[in-house]
């Protein structure tokens, strides 16, 4: 029987008419990948490698961009064909086989088992938009038990192959576990459970689960999911709790998947955001913003990410790193670029708030926390003299968070309540942003910009496992 090929390459133009594919099946509940470059034998209407990757014979190989990277067979022409050897089929009943394609302008293959022997019908490929737009194809039919050569043969020209799985329907295929992975959002379609540990791609669709085709998931209380953009743990990445109906930003791109126990057994914020999320969401952080930093500040407003459910909870997380990325550019920047004076009478008053001799109060932190009278309040709230002492916000990771939630917690800003305020309420995002930059972002200020703060909330929120929730994503 034949081994699973290990990777999810891809092929990019292949002549195949005629050419077969085989895929092997230990269970009823198993699904088998084969990557188009591993063919067990093969027909090229033309010369050498052109794509010159990964093999030395006729068969055409480059290397894709698809999800999951690797190869795909290209350059096809009519009356190509490949075969995969040692498909076998335990039980005789329904299964469907999915193919992985790209084709500018579409095409057709066509599917069969031992040598054109037994047809498994056509694939019409759509016009993708390019050689490395790349679709999946299906088709469900029943397959009688047995030992197989399975064969992709290209009826026309024009098309990339990336792989071909063939995959079990029903017959009490589908399982639950700490982690139940379902097909479609809301919990339809198959679904496969799987228990604590690692499943790289090929032991994920052996499982019965399927490459790029998961959009829902329910994890156990306790447990946590990361799913893969690639089949080896690479790539973009999700952490996902609890349960989600419809994983929008990683939907039909989990190509392996670990299952592990929730680490975040702390109480405040460490509860909400354990340290492999927050180093999830910073990959490329300036060391000055520690985690312990983080959670030793929050300690100073309880209600910070700690009001209402666990996904209240989750969602102000999200929201108030989201932007504090945004300011920082993720957490990179300390201190502001263009370091000015900002020193000015507050409140029409000069002696508000005076500016300490040779002091500075441009932006620090990840609030980048600015201008003297800001200093004086956020200093006034906290205990601190950081009028006459700016830079402890720069050099000190706890007073620098200090800062932030503070300005999170209790200031309404260019908006019309604090940022804390707007997301309890059930405001939504949109308003987190208006009180941070109002009409320099919202109402048409800089689209742009609004969208780039909303990207990373979403981001935060599929690595916490939760939704946005009620209220505006914009301002």
């Amino acid at each position: 029987m034949i081994n699973l090929f290990s990777g999810f390459t891809k092929a990019r133009h292949l002549t195949i008419p005629g050419c077969l594919l085989l895929v092997a099946l230990a269970s009823p509940s198993q699904a088998v990948v084969y990557q188009a470059e591993s063919y067990t034998n093969f027909f090229d209407t033309t010369a050498g490698n052109t794509g010159g990757a990964f093999r030395n014979d006729a068969v055409d190989i480059e290397g894709t961009t698809d999800s999951g990277g690797g190869y795909n067979v290209g350059w096809i022409d009519a009356n190509e064909w490949l075969v995969y050897g040692g498909l076998s089929i335990p039980t005789s009943g329904s299964y469907t086989i999915r193919m992985r394609v790209a084709s500018p302008s579409g095409a057709t293959a066509s599917v069969d088992l031992n040598g054109g022997s037994i047809q498994l019908g056509d694939f019409a490929i759509p016009a993708t938009g390019g050689w490395q737009n790349w679709t999946t194809v299906t088709r469900t039919l029943n397959i009688n038990a047995g030992t197989y050569n399975l064969g992709v043969f290209a009826k026309t020209t024009g098309w990339n192959f990336n792989w071909i799985e063939v995959v079990a329907n029903g017959g009490g295929g589908n399982t639950t576990g700490l982690l139940t992975a379902y097909e479609h959002c809301n919990y339809g379609g198959w679904f496969r459970g799987f228990n604590t540990g690692s499943f790289d791609g090929n032991v994920m669709t052996a499982m019965g689960a399927r490459n790029d085709a998961i959009s829902s998931v329910k994890v156990a209380a306790g447990y946590e999911a990361v799913l893969f953009d690639n089949w080896d743990y690479s790539g973009a990445s999700v952490v996902v709790s609890g349960d989600n109906t419809c994983l929008s930003n990683f939907n039909d791109r989990t190509s392996s998947i670990i299952v592990r126990p929730i680490t975040n057994t702390g109480t405040g914020f460490a509860a909400v955001v354990n340290e492999t999320q927050f180093n999830q969401m910073f990959p490329g952080r300036n060391s000055f913003y520690t985690y312990a930093g983080l959670v030793a500040a929050s300690q100073t407003y309880p209600a910070f990410a700690g009001t209402g459910d666990l996904a209240a909870k989750k969602r102000e997380a999200a929201a108030a790193l989201a932007n504090f990325s945004h300011e920082t550019g993720g957490l990179v920047y300390v201190t502001e670029i263009a370091q000015g004076e900002y020193c000015g009478d507050w409140d029409n008053n000069p002696n508000t708030c005076p500016c300490a001799p040779g002091k500075r109060y441009f932006g620090r932190g990840p609030i980048q926390l600015s201008w003297n009278g800001n200093y004086c309040a956020a200093g006034a709230a906290l205990g601190l003299d950081l009028r006459a002492n700016p830079d402890l916000v720069s050099q000190n990771p706890t007073v620098a968070w200090q800062t932030a939630i503070w300005f999170w917690m209790t200031q309404s800003g260019a908006g019309s309540r604090p940022a804390h305020d707007s997301m309890v309420g059930g405001f939504g995002f949109g308003e987190t942003i208006r009180t941070i930059n109002g009409s320099l972002e919202c109402n048409g200020g800089n689209p742009a910009q609004v969208q780039s703060r909303i990207n990373e909330y979403q981001r935060f929120l599929n690595i916490l496992g939760t939704s946005a929730g009620p209220g505006n994503l914009g301002c």
